[in-house]
């Protein structure tokens, strides 16, 4: 493996770790202000912070005569911003209305999420991309954990729905970024990336919120830690990560924000899952490495299209 590809995994494990911690406090959040209120601020917060850092480098860049590396027009940078940001205001905001209506179950609630991986293959199917039969098998297996996770009672909650369809989202963005990153300059593709975000959730809390300066101050930290860490942070890590590494092992590392999360809400909220959670997030974990065992899943990956 060479460096560049070991840089990008660090950058996935570190956004995991962040994504991971970032549950309970997203966890939190949702008892003081509704998803796209918390939403709007976290992303315009990132936005804000990315493009100091974006100003900061490229002052120290022109200092020292350095081009930047884009090669692709602004256009496609725009474009491929704002399709990573719709894809990413969708699963977001699914993703903090699930937390809210299962508020107190963040790492559950991340074991969901981390579904993603197991999603991500199969949307190659739409490019024509096939994956090897070992990962259907572990969607499979991954649907009976998410059936022991899930229901504890007669039947899946209105927030588990949401947090499968967000992990699905997810799987979404994450391709988008593998094939526009690569192209462009990583921290303006976050910044465009979350300004759509800002926009979108800005939009949709006016329609269906009643935001109260009240709950803002009284989540402010939990805004300022999703906005600066989980999402200017971990997010441009992400895109820093799929860039350099391999799609399969960048994917998995990516997926330890679960594990992450259940360990946080463990020494935070000293929440214990029941043996049957314990189960079900052990069946979804086994099926996202299966997913991802390398071989024959990347022969598949670099099958032509479809014609």
């Amino acid at each position: 493996m060479s460096r560049k590809q070991t840089f990008g995994l660090i950058c996935c494990f570190l956004a995991a770790f962040i994504w991971g911690t970032s549950f309970t406090s997203q966890d939190k959040a949702a008892e003081v202000m509704q998803p796209f209120t918390f939403q709007t601020m976290r992303s315009a917060l990132a936005v804000l912070a990315l493009t100091l850092v974006i100003g900061v480098r490229d002052i120290a860049a022109a200092k020292r005569g350095i081009e930047p590396a884009e090669t692709a027009p602004r256009k496609f940078l725009v474009f491929g911003g704002l399709l990573c940001g719709l894809a990413l205001a969708a699963a977001t905001g699914l993703q903090q209305m699930g937390i809210t209506n299962n508020t107190g179950s963040p790492g559950k609630d991340a074991f969901v999420t981390s579904l993603y991986v197991v999603f991500f293959p199969l949307i190659g199917l739409l490019s024509g991309r096939r994956a090897a039969l070992h990962v259907y098998a572990a969607v499979a297996v991954a649907l009976a954990g998410l059936w022991l996770l899930c229901m504890g009672g007669s039947s899946i909650s209105l927030g588990d729905m949401q947090l499968i369809a967000c992990a699905l989202l997810f799987a979404c963005q994450m391709t988008l970024v593998e094939r526009v990153a690569p192209r462009v300059d990583v921290l303006r593709l976050s910044r465009v990336q979350f300004m759509t975000v800002t926009v979108v959730s800005a939009l949709l809390m006016v329609i269906f919120e009643q935001p109260t300066w009240a709950g803002v101050r009284a989540g402010w930290f939990h805004i300022v830690y999703a906005g600066v860490l989980s999402s200017a942070g971990a997010f441009t890590l992400q895109i820093v990560g799929q860039k350099h590494a391999p799609a399969v092992p960048a994917c998995l590392v990516l997926s330890l924000e679960s594990v992450v999360a259940v360990a946080t809400g463990l020494v935070i909220q000293h929440m214990v899952p029941t043996t049957r959670e314990w189960i079900g997030m052990a069946i979804i974990f086994a099926a996202i490495v299966a997913a991802q065992i390398p071989g024959r899943a990347k022969k598949a990956e670099e099958a032509p299209p479809a014609s």
